[in-house]
């Protein structure tokens, strides 16, 4: 995998690490190489032809079947048995007939790859030839039956699968248990208990887990038995199916077993406590904050617990963090009231409860000795009411209460607006606090916007600490005083190279009419500058001061002198710079670019028309989609998406169906877009999304989603629907766009609430990944109201990633595939605020295909 890391500046910039990757067909299409694979299939070497088909199961069942089917009659049995795979990950259905004859094979391996390759396809024709099959001698091909009936699913396979239960091989018994649990049906129950004393542990593993599924009530003897496994690893499993159970009468069993001396089971008691509502298990959980081997799993039990209230009932979770407030404020118990007050502002962190402030207040009046967990407790709550008491904390002079306080400042803020009654207090602590939090107070004064800070910020320009400087350097960007503009030029050609970056970024974001000409006068001089920083700051600074003065006129003269020069980058800089202006007189400079012989800034040009909401701009890239060149054409949809109409719906959707990848991603953003801007007319799009569905690529359903999701679209009529999307199984970026999918559709009335609530509560619990827990948590579509502006970056961070194609993942669910330019740079105008994540493509393995109903 790439990783991935993500560092954010003022004015939501950010720089996003990737690390290199080998990039190998898993996503996209290279020009002409599944012509020059079609061709291996003809190599002498078996390795080689055994790789093709390898590769070939990451293509379209309708671009790769005859060559599948073809390979499944290839001489060498290692390419024959890679190709039934292959039948299987494409869900080629007409592999079946051959793959049946398979089943009748005299050798075994033939016939399990045969079963498991059928499973994958998923033809219920085949379900009375698999249940045939379980009766096979050979234990493997036994096992692969198991596992294509479930694959298949349907209620017919049921009892077939129970009656594995008692094959006489361990392995087909847990295979059996494993499958029925996930089946979901409940006439395994009562087999399955009847299986919780088999001699395998491995088998009573098994059915404890299956029972925990379930969740029948009638699971829950079998698996309080196995709370005396003779098995360790047996008992904690057992135990944590209790907790998938639910079942209020597990709850005193479990207290029992708490006060065990084992460590695994004490934490696996606990976090099972945390999965059964109620207040006895509440009571339990509290019991075990204080407990320091238990204290971390119990932390964790409670904030999901609020979580999950929140799922169904806002006021619900309310109530639970009212309680927890009331007996932080009453606990004595150093311990506890450490970990009580970690968990509230882990909790407050998801969404502010004001009415939790009074009883947590009320405990700071009373001289509490953990007074600093309290107030970023009280802080995290949202109450306006919290703020006097943190700022009269301000005033001490002990370093570790300075600090809590600063810790409750930043909480509050997280919520609150600008509030000018915290300059002072803050100006008065920037000498007292310790040089380690100097920059913290300076970034809190930059954050309330007090410009009477101004005059104690300058000096700090010059301070030898390179962090503080560049704090400082920020605050006045984020004070956005003209006033403090000009102490800011010097550092345009500081020798730290973050330093000037940084200053650009607020010259641009303080930048006043004088600012632009200094600038622009900067950018004619040939004296030696940092003229990147020089065009990041007078793009920034044209967009805020304005388009029509004479100095706005003369700064777009040298930008586009500098977009035409020789130097690819700088020349990248002014473009991004032309189109970040928001002057309509830039898009005819702009327009000249689409037709330059270099196809990177053909691209920039393209991209930076999306800043410029006039109809010669969309003139402009409306004739770009007519290009010969995929990423020009590219550019131009996903910026149509952002300045784009009703009219240019059609022509996404023409292109969406007819282009290859990534254009197609960049054409279904666009659509994204559209409906998110409500120009885009739900007649024509939504058939056009749900046909695009079909589509393997996980960023180009993600796009589906979030653009259904706009339009307040119920499921698909022949598939997908949200609850689909929403399974664990699926690429992250599907399941968190579906969450806003199903959110969505059930507000408008397409998608019963109920039925919308429960999937969202369930699949929050169940994913893997904690960005599609918050996305189910908090569902609905982000206002497209900020700006997302990145620069990629190798894993080291020394390496910029120019011209390189990126996943950009919004926090609406949409997800951007571009290049970035010369300098590694990509922006966004009208993006979501949120959470930004840098993908690469090549790397995010293709979707299941679409079961269409």
């Amino acid at each position: 995998m790439w990783a991935r890391r993500l560092v954010l500046f003022s004015r939501r910039c950010a720089v996003l690490a990737l690390a290199a990757l080998c990039l190998v067909s898993l996503g996209f299409e290279w020009e002409g190489r599944l012509g020059r694979l079609r061709r291996e299939l003809d190599s002498s070497d078996a390795g080689r032809r055994r790789e093709v088909v390898r590769l070939l199961a990451g293509y379209g069942a309708d671009d790769v079947g005859d060559a599948i089917l073809g390979a499944l009659d290839d001489p060498d049995a290692g390419v024959r048995a890679e190709a039934a795979d292959a039948a299987g990950r494409v869900q080629l259905r007409q592999a079946v007939p051959r793959l049946l004859d398979w089943l009748d094979d005299e050798d075994a391996d033939v016939r399990a790859s045969a079963g498991r390759a059928l499973g994958r396809i998923g033809d219920a024709r085949t379900v009375g030839p698999l249940v045939r099959a379980l009766g096979d001698a050979n234990t493997d091909v036994r096992r692969s039956a198991v596992r294509a009936l479930a694959l298949i699913g349907t209620a017919e396979v049921v009892v077939p699968l129970l009656g594995r239960l008692d094959d006489v091989d361990s392995e087909v018994r847990v295979d059996a248990a494993e499958v029925l649990g996930t089946l979901g049906d409940a006439r395994a129950v009562v087999p399955l208990v009847g299986r919780a004393r088999d001699d395998a542990p491995e088998v009573r593993m098994a059915v404890y887990t299956a029972l925990g599924e379930l969740g029948e009530a009638r699971g829950l003897a079998a698996l309080l038995i196995g709370l005396r496994d003779p098995v360790s690893d047996a008992q904690l499993i057992a135990i944590g199916a209790l907790g998938r159970l639910g079942s209020p009468r597990a709850v005193d069993p479990l207290s029992t077993v708490l006060r065990d001396p084992d460590p695994r089971r004490a934490r696996a008691i606990v976090a099972a406590l945390g999965a059964i509502e109620g207040e006895a298990p509440t009571r339990a959980i509290l019991g075990a904050l204080g407990e320091p081997r238990t204290r971390p799993v119990a932390s964790d039990a409670l904030v999901g617990r609020a979580r999950r209230l929140g799922f169904g009932d806002p006021s619900a979770r309310e109530a639970f963090v009212m309680e927890l407030a009331r007996i932080l404020a009453d606990e004595t118990a150093r311990a506890r009231v450490l970990a009580l007050g970690e968990v509230l502002s882990r909790i407050l962190a998801e969404g502010p409860v004001p009415a939790a402030a009074p009883p947590l207040l009320a405990a700071l009046s009373g001289g509490h000795r953990d007074a600093g967990h309290l107030l970023v407790a009280a802080a995290a709550t949202g109450s306006p009411d919290a703020l006097v008491p943190i700022l009269s904390r301000l005033r001490v002079d002990d370093a570790v209460a300075l600090g809590w306080s600063l810790a409750a400042l930043e909480r509050y803020f997280d919520n609150a607006p600008p509030d000018g009654r915290v300059a002072d207090p803050l100006l008065s602590a920037l000498g007292r606090v310790p040089p380690s939090d100097r920059a913290r107070v300076v970034t809190l004064l930059g954050r309330v916007g007090a410009r009477r800070a101004l005059p104690a910020l300058r000096p700090l320009l010059e301070h030898r600490n390179p962090a503080l400087r560049r704090a400082a350097v920020q605050a006045i960007g984020a004070i956005g005083d003209p006033a403090g503009a000009p102490a800011l030029l010097p550092l345009l050609d500081d020798r730290d190279p973050r330093t000037r970056f940084e200053a650009a970024r607020a010259i641009g974001a303080a930048a006043g009419a004088d600012t632009v000409a200094a600038l622009s006068a900067r950018l004619a001089d040939d004296a030696p500058t940092d003229r990147h920083a020089v065009i990041e700051a007078l793009g920034a600074a044209l967009a805020r001061h304005g388009h029509e003065s004479d100095q706005a006129a003369v700064a777009r003269a040298h930008l586009a002198a500098a977009a035409r020069g020789r130097d690819d980058a700088l020349a990248a800089r002014a473009i991004d710079a032309l189109g970040r202006s928001g002057a309509p007189a830039a898009a005819p400079i702009l327009a000249e670019f689409i037709d330059h012989q270099n196809p990177r800034r053909r691209r920039a040009a393209a991209y930076a028309l999306a800043g410029i909401d006039t109809d010669a701009s969309r003139r402009t890239l409306r004739a770009a989609l007519a290009s010969a060149e995929d990423s020009l054409r590219a550019a131009a949809a996903a910026s149509l998406g952002t300045v784009g109409t009703a009219d240019d719906a059609a022509t996404l959707i023409a292109l969406a169906q007819s282009a290859r990848w990534p254009t197609q991603g960049a054409a279904a953003f666009a659509l994204a877009r559209l409906a998110r801007r409500g120009v885009a007319p739900r007649a024509e799009v939504v058939p056009a999304l749900c046909a695009l569905a079909a589509s393997r690529g996980p960023y180009i359903r993600a796009n589906v989603a979030t653009g259904l999701a706009a339009l307040g679209a119920g499921a698909c009529p022949n598939g997908p629907s949200p609850e689909d999307w929403l399974d664990p199984r699926r690429a992250a970026p599907v399941q968190i766009a579906a969450a806003r999918w199903l959110a969505a559709g059930a507000a408008a009335g397409a998608i019963d609430a109920d039925l919308a609530q429960r999937a969202l509560e369930t699949a929050g619990v169940r994913a893997l990944s904690e960005e599609v827990s918050a996305a189910c948590a908090a569902p609905d579509l982000v206002p497209l109201d900020s700006e997302a502006d990145i620069y990629a970056w190798s894993a080291d961070g020394q390496t910029l990633l120019a011209d390189r194609l990126v996943a950009l993942r919004l926090s609406d669910g949409s997800v951007l595939l571009a290049r970035t330019d010369d300098n590694g740079h990509l922006r966004l105008a009208q993006a979501p605020a949120g959470r930004l994540v840098l993908d690469e493509p090549a790397a995010t393995p293709l979707e299941p295909a679409v079961t269409r109903n």
